[in-house]
Formats: structure tokens, sequence, C-alpha cells
């Protein structure tokens, strides 16, 4: 009779010890499962963040591109080109402008925009200190302001969104943000004669480098095709923190499609620690105001 008490209480002893695993089995995995979610939902608030910051940043450069203007009649050597890029490609800090291209970070793209001062465009103070660079600064009198756009990486690795811009004594970059898989750029030309301020196709660098090599030679050193850029369309792929995107697969992001075949992130062409991260395409096409 002992014997079978003995049986019966070890029995459930087994039995609860197994009921208990179980609980804490369930009770990990979902716990797993909320940190998961928890990681996945913070890292996409913060890359929409990213994003419209870094949409913002770029687009009211762009709106600038130009300041303030090419006049009806051009009495001397034209002003810089508003607006100029190159594909696949970075930049280096210290070099003057875009400088020799350095490798791309996944063929990201090189955005350069430039503008006057007041002293140039003839405008007021209160004209003038509106128009800042990309690091916030006024540009000099008599100069003309550069921001510069790449993608490069920093010390540990992580690529980032740059600016790059003309100081008083020597040229810098800055981090616009963190975290930037890809950069592309496309142009939207108006070929209309007389111009109409309306973009009819959009092409890389590149291409507008061609159309405009393609010119006699006298023509070629004006970069006509480069002056009749009517508007930017940009795009970035922004990725968040390791781990932050559940599942075995992987994806491909096309930030341009149909428009510029090159700008495509591949996920199982990026090192593996780079895999399996939340990802989101930004874009968006601002109008140059300053024809």
């Amino acid at each position: 009779m002992r014997r079978r008490q003995r049986g019966v209480a070890v029995a459930e002893v087994v039995i609860a010890m197994t009921l208990s695993l179980l609980v804490t089995l369930v009770a990990a995995t979902l716990l797993h499962a909320s940190n998961q979610d928890f990681q996945f939902n913070g890292a996409n608030t913060r890359i929409d963040d990213n994003g419209r910051f870094a949409l913002a940043i770029i687009g009211q450069a762009v709106r600038q591109a130009g300041f303030p203007g090419e006049p009806d009649a051009v009495a001397g050597p034209l002003p810089p080109l508003a607006v100029e890029g190159r594909d696949d490609a970075s930049v280096a800090t210290g070099a003057a402008g875009m400088g020799t291209p350095q490798p791309s970070v996944n063929g990201s793209d090189v955005l350069a925009i430039r503008f006057s001062s007041a002293a140039i465009a003839g405008a007021g103070a209160k004209a003038g200190s509106a128009m800042l660079n990309c690091a916030g600064f006024p540009a000099d009198p008599g100069e003309w302001a550069w921001s510069i756009f790449y993608v490069a990486k920093a010390s540990d690795g992580v690529a980032e969104l740059r600016c790059k811009y003309k100081s008083e004594h020597s040229w810098g970059a800055d981090a616009v943000l963190r975290g930037v898989d890809a950069f592309h750029v496309l142009y939207g030309l108006d070929t209309d004669t007389p111009r109409d301020g309306i973009p009819n196709l959009y092409l890389t660098a590149s291409a507008i480098d061609a159309r405009d090599a393609a010119l006699p030679p006298a023509e070629q050193a004006l970069q006509p095709n480069w002056r009749r850029v009517a508007s930017v369309r940009i795009a970035l792929l922004l990725h968040g923190e390791r781990g932050s995107r559940p599942g075995p697969l992987l994806s491909s992001y096309a930030l341009l499609p149909g428009d510029d075949a090159a700008a495509l992130v591949d996920e199982a062409s990026l090192p593996p620690a780079m895999r399996h991260r939340a990802r989101r395409i930004f874009g968006t096409t601002v109008a140059l105001r300053n024809p």
C-alpha cells in the first residue's frame, strides 16, 4: 500500500514538473515573440523618422539649387551648374567639390547642389540669410555654396548619409543619418524649346553626361543638358538594427523601379550581419525653383 502511494506521489511530482516546464516553455516563447515584435516595431519607427528627416534635408537643399536663377541675358560666364551628380560613386571629404570619384556603397550616387549668397544675388540680407547649405551655414559673400549628399561608411562600418560642404577655410562633411543601404538619384530634363519647366524624361547622371558628351565641343563646355534639369527624383533605402526582422527569407529592394535598373539592393549580396533587418524605401521628387 505504501509503495503504491509512493508511486502515485512520484507520478504526481513528474506530472507537476512536466506541466511547469511546459508553462515555462510557453511563457519563454511568448516573451521571445513579444520581444521580436517590440524590436521590429521600434526599428520601423526609427526608420520612418530617419527617412522623413533625410527627405526633408535633401528636399530643402534641392529647392534652393541655382538661387537666384540664370538671367535672361547673361553678361560674362554662365553661373555654375545648379545640380550635378555621379552614379555609383562616393566623394572624399577633404577634396574640393565632388573631387575624384571614390568607391560607392551598394552602388549609391552622389548629388551636388549649388546656390549663391545674397551678395551674388543682389538680394537683401534677409533673403540671403535663409539660403543655407546642408550643414546649416550660409554662403560666404561672393561665393557659391555647396551641399553634396553621398553615402560612406563610418569607422564602425555602418553606412551613413553624409552632407559635404565648404566652410570658411576648408571642406568638411557631417553625417545626416546612419543605417543607409543605398541612395539613388534621377534627374528630370525639360527638353522642350522654349522650356516650360516640366521634365519630359528622367535620366541618370551618366546618361546626362553622355548626352552632353555627344554634342559639338563648343557646346560640351556649357553642359546644356545639366542646365535643363527641372526636377530631382531621389530614393533612399534605410535599415534597422540587427535582428529587427524575423524570418529566414531574404528580400530585394528596387529603389527606382522601371527608371534605373542599377538602383537595386539584394539582401543576398549583403554581409550576413546586414541581412534580416527591417528595411524601407523612401522616395520623393523635388522641383527646382530657380531655373
